[in-house]
């Protein structure tokens, strides 16, 4: 009963702070971006019997997270030597 009402409470603070991004029209990608995406998805999966694509874009993914994990280390750390009791 408790954790329901901290539920609650936490989805009305969410619902009130999100109430301006509601009011927007939906998004909606354009057609040709849509057929362009189909297009590649083609290529893709014949390419697929040749070389396993889902690992090699998973690998990409994960190295590209990797770095962008370590350059948001670096500018935080950065930023937190710029601070005058730190240096």
């Amino acid at each position: 009963m408790i954790t329901t009402g901290i539920i609650n409470a936490f989805y009305g603070i969410v619902f009130i702070i999100s109430s301006p991004l509601r009011l927007l029209d939906n998004v909606v990608m354009p057609d040709a971006f849509n057929a362009s995406m189909a297009t590649v998805s083609g290529y893709l999966r014949a390419l697929d019997t040749i070389l396993p694509i889902d690992t090699i874009l998973t690998l990409l993914f994960i190295s590209v997270g990797i770095e962008v994990a370590y350059l948001s280390y670096k500018l935080v750390m950065w930023i937190v030597r710029r601070f005058p009791t730190q240096s």
